[in-house]
């Protein structure tokens, strides 16, 4: 149905108005800042497939922290609970 609909010579018409309206100053700031809202959403969609890594092994040096008897992960001493396998913390 929209096969023919889009041919590169659109493509070409569309830039040409562009330049035009914008200038070449202004399309390329428009440009570089349409590719880092491209990035910035493929990085969103990333973080979001991909959980962050287990927790580190050693505990932070800024905080007192103790090992989770369940999984050894280290939490904060405050905390009632292990952030990683939700052990309750004595």
């Amino acid at each position: 149905m929209f096969a023919g609909l889009l041919q590169p010579i659109h493509l070409v018409v569309v830039l040409g108005i562009l330049l035009l309206v914008l200038g070449p100053g202004r399309l390329r700031h428009v440009g570089r800042t349409l590719g880092q809202s491209v990035r910035e959403l493929v990085a969103g969609f990333r973080e979001a497939t991909h959980p962050p890594a287990a927790p580190e092994a050693t505990p932070p040096a800024a905080l007192p922290a103790r090992p989770c008897p369940r999984c050894a992960a280290w939490s904060v001493e405050m905390a009632s609970y292990c952030t990683r396998c939700g052990a309750r913390l004595e």
